[in-house]
Formats: C-alpha cells, sequence, structure tokens
C-alpha cells in the first residue's frame, strides 16, 4: 500500500475552508501532484461516510495510483493534512464540514465545474466503501430510492441517503447554459444554494451511515 495510507485520529485545529482552496491546490500543484482538488476533497468525504479513516486511506490510495500522482513528500503531507481535516469536520458534532470549492470570486465555469467535480468524487468514496448503496441507485434508474435497513443505514434516513446520492450524480453532470451566463446573479444565487445543499447532505450522509462505519471499525480489529 502507498505510504499515505494510515489512520487518521479527530484532531483539533481550525476547519478547512474554501478559504484554503487557492492554498491547497497551490501546495498540491507545487508538490507536482496533477490532483483535481474538488475531486479529491469529494472523494475523502464519501469515504469517511462509507467508512471513516481507513475507507478514506483506500480511497485515496487508488485515486493517487489511478492518476499516477505520487507527488513529492509536500503532497503526501497535503492530502494527509485534508483526510484529518475532513474526519474532523465531519466528526466533530458542531456542523464546521463543508466542501472545499473556490470561493465565489472564482469564475462562474470554474465554481461550477469544481462542484460538478466534488459530488462526482463523493460518489465514488462513497461507492468504494458502500458499493451497495451506489448499485442500488443504479438499478433504480439514477432516481430516488429508499436503501435497505442491512445496508447500514439508519431506517428513517435510508431514503435521505439515497435521494441525495441521486442529487449528487444529477449535479455532477452539471455545467453551464447560455441562460446561466447571461444572467449572472441568478446563476450565482442558484450554485451558492447548491454549495449548501452538498455540504448539509453531506453531513446527513455521515450522521445516517454512523451504523456502518461502526461496523466496518469492528471488522477491522
Amino acid at each position: 500500500m502507498h505510504e499515505l495510507c494510515r489512520t487518521f485520529e479527530v484532531t483539533s485545529g481550525p476547519p478547512i475552508t474554501s478559504h484554503d482552496y487557492d492554498a491547497l491546490r497551490a501546495r498540491l500543484s507545487d508538490s507536482g501532484a496533477p490532483l483535481a482538488l474538488p475531486e479529491l476533497h469529494g472523494g475523502v468525504s464519501g469515504a469517511l461516510c462509507a467508512g471513516g479513516p481507513a475507507a478514506a486511506d483506500r480511497w485515496v490510495d487508488g485515486f493517487i495510483t489511478d492518476h499516477d500522482a505520487a507527488g513529492s513528500t509536500t503532497g503526501l503531507e497535503t492530502v494527509r493534512e485534508l483526510v484529518s481535516a475532513t474526519w474532523q469536520a465531519l466528526a466533530g458534532g458542531e456542523l464546521a464540514f463543508e466542501p472545499l470549492l473556490p470561493d465565489e470570486d472564482a469564475p462562474l465555469e470554474d465554481q461550477v465545474q469544481a462542484l460538478a467535480l466534488w459530488c462526482h468524487g463523493f460518489m465514488s468514496g462513497l461507492g468504494a466503501g458502500a458499493p451497495e448503496l451506489l448499485t442500488r441507485l443504479a438499478d433504480a434508474g439514477g432516481k430516488h430510492a429508499a436503501a435497505p435497513a442491512d445496508a447500514g443505514v439508519a431506517a428513517e434516513g435510508s431514503a435521505d441517503v439515497m435521494e441525495i446520492l441521486a442529487d449528487f450524480a444529477e449535479i455532477s453532470r452539471a455545467g453551464l447554459d447560455e441562460e446561466d451566463t447571461a444572467d449572472r446573479d441568478t446563476a450565482d444565487f442558484a450554485l451558492a444554494e447548491l454549495k449548501e445543499y452538498a455540504r448539509v447532505s453531506a453531513q446527513i450522509v455521515f450522521e445516517n451511515l454512523a451504523e456502518r462505519r461502526a461496523a466496518a471499525a469492528r471488522n477491522t480489529h
């Protein structure tokens, strides 16, 4: 396994936010690791929801291998910090989590593409740790479908999780059209709503997959 694979504990420190986006992207770029930061963070987030830090380790290892992006020590340290901070935000119980995306001053097209990549990464990371959820979604034709109780999803939250995954799959295909370009104010508002939806929804998925993570942790001991 790649040296990146290790178990992270919840540590103290400020959460990573969109204000850190440019600095983190620059650190990864300077390290020689051609990683798409939104997709990377989305994948880490989805894997953490499905199976905790161990699942995130495995997903990141596969992501780096697939992208031929071993990078330098600086790059690896940056990714380790990203995994640790994301786990802290999701598990800290203070609603500190947010998708790592460009801020609102970035070009609209870049923001939309980043959100699409983040959702694609989330689906990838979640699917690596909880493949039956994406299989059920595919069987439903990408539409909303409740997860079975034995999928490690709280019964009362199963419909919410599957609805969120269907929405994330849709957002992952998002792009700008001529109407969006012509009416920037409306497009900005819609994008802000989608970002907030992604933020809240990831936390909902995390909370509803607590039973699955606990089972995964027991199986590793």
